[in-house]
């Protein structure tokens, strides 16, 4: 049986600090625009980063997903929750979401055409290029399912 979270708001992680004793596995509940300086001093005590997205048309949790796996090099998983498309799936991925909440409007059946569309070498958008980069498209992407 697997443990469950014990997620907590950034801002509650903020206010209580570095004193904070957290037991794993630990999360905390992020808005996307939360700048990183307010993250950093708990990246090594946290199992779990929920990102929030507020609207479809707001990227900025894919900028904030990308940074913490690449600068910050974070491992543990980073969940990308409220607006978010199927259309987005590959988007999530490649910018280091490893798991989605995925909202009510949008069924998981939903989520899993798009991930057998995953495997088609051509299914990257204008808007899928400028969030990952070109360089990214071209690593290959590799569905791996439990």
């Amino acid at each position: 049986m697997v443990e469950p979270f014990h997620i907590i708001p950034l801002q509650q992680l903020v206010a209580i600090g570095p004193r904070l004793q957290v037991f794993p596995p630990a999360g905390t509940l992020v808005p996307n625009d939360a700048p990183l300086a307010m993250l950093r001093p708990f990246l090594d005590r946290l199992d779990l980063i929920a990102v929030e997205f507020p609207k479809f048309r707001d990227g900025r949790g894919f900028t904030l997903a990308r940074t913490l796996r690449e600068r910050h090099v974070f491992k543990g998983d980073i969940r990308a929750i409220g607006h978010i498309l199927p259309d987005q799936f590959r988007a999530l991925i490649l910018c280091g979401f490893s798991t989605v909440v995925t909202p009510d409007d949008h069924p998981p059946e939903q989520w899993s055409r798009t991930l057998r569309s995953l495997s088609s070498p051509d299914s990257s958008t204008p808007l899928l290029n400028r969030l990952i980069g070109r360089r990214a498209l071209s690593r290959e992407y590799v569905a791996e399912s439990e």
